[in-house]
């Protein structure tokens, strides 16, 4: 059957570009996971469990700061190049604007951050940070924000090879580098882990930039059979129209995702939150799969809607979810059975109590893994107003729902909040997906795996070089 399989997608443009375009997104983001990891082992020994504690919360707010400096254009640039890439003028002045409008989002966000972060800080989370401290993670979040941009700028040309270096492989191999000299040097502090985090992403960011550069300017015209949008849709009227529902929903995904560290920061002591960070970083590894999906699906997702062919799609997109929740079953399993060993050999034995948080973590996620890539098929098809609607639902009611459960039973519960949040999103997601654009995206029985045949036609745009 997987013979027959890999021959029909050879046989077929979508699935053929699809697979090529996955094993550079599967490469791209094993090594950022890996190194990822590697990076918390590393600070783990080389850090007190309070430092990284809060390491760990200022990674997570660092998260949430790009998310609000980018002003939802992570999505934006990926939709919208692949909606005007016939059109070479098009895209250079696209480009152009978003990142004009980056750095206006981004330049505000990082001063006011510098201003009012280190009294939140201590006011949120009991925290007492130095403003050089302060300085440098403002640095790391506008840095962030442009890695992120001009990565997901090079997946709206379907480059996904140069999108997966600099989606956060090369920072986190320079970082890892750089922490392995510290390792050996012996322990170290919290200013210069952020430090050379900052160093680590400009030199990605640096060399990202020059390459983004020479891939707008050799775009060409082609002739794909893409209708273009009108005109208006690149003004900045039309692409903040775009980007702000999808920032809305950024912010709730945000605090869907990732809040469940806050609350645990805001409520509990420095060890548990170094406790709960580890299990929560460690547990992404879950999602690594479905997050590859969703790096080779949205072009072709946006493309094919632009074409009004996106039922024909649907097989491939319900295969792809459903050949990524695979791999990301299978960890599942090996962590709610070994999670105590797996934390104790990543992080050391204080970690290794994060087992139970580890293993109700993972259910969540598994939620997640069956949903598919309905989030991606909305956001790239106009319907950014229903998931964002979607998502602060779920997200308003995951945290109320830890702030409680935190005072009553710990890490733990906010664990388990978390979980039946993410169900109640995936739900959603999968219906109104069906109903707006009359087709399923989860995942479908491994038995009835399908790809269309090499017989049917289908217009599928030039990948960009």
């Amino acid at each position: 059957m997987l013979q027959q399989l890999m021959e029909r997608m050879m046989d077929n443009p979508i699935a053929k570009r699809l697979l090529s375009h996955g094993v550079w997104a599967m490469a791209g983001k094993f090594g950022t996971v890996f190194l990822s990891l590697l990076v918390n082992s590393l600070l783990a020994r080389i850090l007190a469990p309070d430092e990284v504690g809060i390491y760990f919360l200022l990674f997570s707010v660092v998260t949430f700061g790009s998310y609000i400096g980018m002003l939802g254009l992570r999505q934006t640039i990926v939709k919208m190049l692949a909606e005007n890439l016939d059109d070479p003028h098009r895209v250079k002045l696209l480009v152009k604007r978003i990142l004009k409008i980056a750095l206006c989002g981004a330049g505000g966000f990082t001063i006011v951050f510098a201003i009012f972060f280190q009294s939140i800080a201590e006011a949120v989370f009991n925290i007492n940070l130095v403003m050089p401290i302060v300085v440098l993670v403002a640095v790391w979040i506008l840095i962030d924000i442009f890695q992120q941009i001009i990565s997901e700028g090079f997946r709206g040309f379907h480059n996904i090879k140069l999108a997966s270096i600099f989606g956060g492989f090369l920072s986190s191999l320079t970082l890892v580098v750089s922490l392995f000299v510290i390792y050996f040097l012996g322990e170290t502090r919290l200013i210069v882990v952020v430090a050379l985090m900052v160093v680590s992403l400009l030199t990605s960011v640096s060399i990202a930039s020059w390459l983004f550069k020479r891939q707008v300017t050799r775009v060409k015209k082609t002739y794909s059979g893409i209708t273009l949008p009108s005109v208006d849709t690149i003004s900045y009227k039309g692409i903040l129209g775009v980007s702000v529902p999808l920032l809305i929903f950024t912010i709730t995904a945000f605090f869907l995702y990732q809040s469940d560290l806050w609350i645990v920061g805001a409520f509990g002591t420095e060890e548990e939150v170094a406790i709960y960070g580890a299990a929560f970083r460690l547990v992404l590894i879950v999602s690594m799969p479905v997050v590859i999906a969703d790096m080779i699906t949205p072009p072709l997702i946006a493309q094919m809607n632009a074409q009004n062919k996106l039922k024909e799609i649907e097989g491939t997109l319900r295969n792809v979810s459903t050949i990524a929740s695979i791999p990301a079953i299978a960890v599942i399993v090996v962590f709610i059975a070994c999670g105590q060993l797996i934390l104790g050999l990543i992080f050391g034995e204080f970690y290794k109590s994060g087992a139970v948080i580890l293993s109700i973590l993972c259910i969540g996620q598994l939620f997640n893994v069956i949903g598919g890539s309905s989030g991606s098929t909305l956001m790239m098809t106009g319907n950014q107003k229903a998931i964002m609607i979607i998502t602060l639902i779920s997200s308003f009611l995951m945290i109320v729902g830890s702030i409680i459960a935190v005072q009553k039973y710990g890490p733990a519960g906010v664990a388990v909040v978390k979980s039946a949040g993410l169900l109640v999103q995936n739900i959603l997601m999968i219906i109104v997906t069906k109903r707006k654009l009359g087709i399923w995206t989860h995942i479908t029985w491994i038995t009835r795996l399908s790809l269309p045949n090499g017989k049917e036609s289908y217009k599928v745009e030039r990948e960009a070089n």
